[in-house]
């Protein structure tokens, strides 16, 4: 079973993430959780409001709640079950935000497609519907629209070009 630790915001991202070493290091060291090394969850990533978080298995949740009482977290940290599909990496930092990737990564601010041409509505690239090849439609305004890479893709310091996926009116 796959459980989620998210860090309560503190209003420093450093200090978040410091929060979430702790937990993490009282975790394993304190209870039967299990490293999944080909999950691409077993690091530390930013959600939709950017909080930081960390997944892992257990078959022992109670064990889960009695370490994070014990060692003074569970002000600190909430934690949940979670059963939906993990995610695309973001393409610059490789934070995994949830199951549909957003328009702008909420760890390091790569834009990953432009907004709708058409109704300017920030829309993640999952959530087009494909009508054939490069040919879409917009989940909000209907309308067609291409989607395609940026060029160029790479800058000349090796960096993405940002958007990395362009959205066009038809």
């Amino acid at each position: 079973m796959r459980t989620r630790i998210t860090v309560r915001p503190t209003g420093d991202r450093t200090i978040d993430l410091r929060v979430a070493a702790d937990v993490r290091r009282d975790l394993w060291a304190h209870s039967p959780v299990e490293i999944d090394p080909d999950n691409p969850l077993h690091g530390t990533h930013r959600d939709e409001q950017g909080r930081a978080y960390f997944e892992f298995s257990t078959r022992y949740p109670d064990e889960i709640t009695r370490v994070l009482r014990d060692y003074g977290h569970t002000e600190r940290v909430e934690d949940r079950q979670v059963k939906e599909p993990v995610g695309q990496a973001c393409q610059n930092c490789g934070n995994i935000v949830g199951p549909v990737f957003p328009t702008v990564c909420p760890n390091c601010d790569f834009r990953d497609i432009s907004a709708c041409s058409a109704c300017l509505h920030e829309t993640p690239r999952e959530s087009y519907t494909r009508i054939a090849g490069d040919l879409f439609r917009c989940p909000h305004c209907q309308s067609h629209v291409r989607l395609r890479f940026n060029e160029p893709m790479f800058l000349g310091d090796g960096t993405y070009n940002q958007p990395l996926v362009v959205v066009a009116q038809v």
